[in-house]
C-alpha cells in the first residue's frame, strides 16, 4: 500500500531516508535487545508472520482502489515500539528483496515510513490517549482505532512528502492524492486494528503492550497464530483483490506510474514462485519472516547472556 517501487525517489531522498531508517532502527534493536530472546522468540515469529499475511490480503475500499492491514499501531501495542519496529522492517526487507514488493533502492524510504514511522507514531499516540483517559479495554480500544488511524495518516503525508522532495509531484497534489488516499485506509486500518486488539483483549490480554516473559500458554498461543498466518498467507495469494493498492491508484492519478522501475528482480514477483504458483510464494514468504525474526531474537538472546 505505501511501498514505494524503485524510480519513484530522487538520490538525494534515497540517502536520507535510508540514513534515518539505520538509526532509527539501531535505537530500537539496542532499546530492545533487554526483552529479545529465545523464549519471545514464537510471539515475534508470529507477529511478523501475522503482518506479512495480513498484508497480502488487499481487499477493495472503493473508487478501484484496494487496501491491505499495514499492522504498524498492532505490533507496537503488542510489542512494544521498539520490537514492533524490529518485526515491520523484517517484513519491508523480504517483501523487497524476495517479491519485488516495494523498490530495492527505496527500501530505507519504505523502512522509514512502514517499520520506523507507523509503528512510532501508532505507539505514540496510543501511549498518550491512554495515559489521557486512563485505564479500561473499551478506552484503550478506542484510542488502539485512533493511532491506527493517525499513523496511517502519517505514512501517507510522509510519502506525499518525499515524492515531492524529489521533484516527482508538488507537494500538495501529493497530500490531496496519496495523503487522501491514505485517509480512507487509514478507516480500514483502524477498523481491523480494533478488531485484533478486542480478540486479544480477551484472549490474551497479557499479549498487550506486555512487560513480562511469555507463559508457556501465552508461547503455545503464538505458535498457533503463527500457524494460522501460514493458512492466510496461502488463501491470501488466491482471494486478494486485483485493485491497484493505494499508492498505485495515486501514482495512476498523478500521471507518475510511468516512473516505476526494477532495478531488482525478486525470486518471487508479483507472489509467485516458479513452482507452485502463488500458494507456494506466500507460504514460504511466512517461512522466511517468521525465520529472520526468530533468528533475530534468538541472536539478542545469546549476545545479552555474554
Amino acid at each position: 500500500m505505501a511501498h514505494i517501487p524503485d524510480g519513484f525517489l530522487s538520490p538525494s531522498v534515497l540517502a536520507g531516508t535510508a540514513a534515518l531508517s539505520v538509526a532509527a532502527l539501531a535505537v530500537a534493536a539496542r532499546r530492545s535487545r533487554a526483552t529479545l530472546g529465545e523464549r519471545e522468540a514464537p510471539l515475534l515469529g508470529a507477529a511478523t508472520a501475522f503482518v506479512f499475511a495480513a498484508q497480502m490480503l488487499n481487499f477493495p475500499i472503493g473508487a478501484g482502489t484496494s487496501a491491505h492491514l499495514l499492522g504498524g499501531t498492532l505490533v507496537a501495542v503488542t510489542l512494544g515500539p521498539g520490537s514492533g519496529m524490529l518485526v515491520m522492517f523484517a517484513v519491508v526487507l523480504v517483501q523487497a528483496l524476495l517479491f519485488q514488493d516495494g523498490g530495492v533502492a527505496a527500501l530505507g524510504a519504505n523502512a522509514l515510513n512502514i517499520a520506523v514511522l507507523g509503528p512510532g507514531v501508532g505507539w505514540l499516540i496510543f501511549r498518550t490517549g491512554v495515559h489521557l483517559l486512563g485505564p479500561g479495554h473499551r478506552r484503550q480500544l478506542g484510542v488502539a482505532g485512533a493511532a491506527a488511524f493517525l499513523s496511517t495518516a502519517t505514512v501517507g503525508a510522509a510519502v506525499a512528502l518525499e515524492l515531492a522532495l524529489s521533484d516527482l509531484v508538488p507537494l500538495g497534489p501529493a497530500l490531496v492524492v496519496v495523503g487522501g488516499v491514505h485517509l480512507i485506509v487509514g478507516l480500514a486500518e483502524a477498523g481491523l486494528t480494533m478488531a485484533i486488539f478486542a480478540l486479544l483483549g480477551r484472549s490474551r490480554p497479557e499479549l498487550l503492550a506486555r512487560a513480562t516473559a511469555l507463559s508457556p500458554a501465552a508461547r503455545r498461543w503464538a505458535w498457533a497464530a503463527a500457524t494460522g498466518s501460514l493458512a492466510i498467507a496461502v488463501a491470501a495469494a488466491y482471494l486478494a483483490s486485483t485493485r491497484p493498492d493505494a499508492l498505485q491508484a495515486a501514482a495512476e492519478r498523478l500521471g507518475i506510474a510511468g516512473r516505476t522501475a526494477a532495478y531488482l528482480q525478486g525470486p518471487f514477483a508479483g507472489y509467485t514462485a516458479p513452482l507452485g504458483g502463488p500458494w507456494v510464494a506466500a507460504a514460504l514468504g511466512v517461512v522466511v519472516v517468521f525465520g529472520l525474526i526468530w533468528g533475530v531474537a534468538s541472536l539478542a538472546g545469546a549476545r545479552r547472556r555474554l
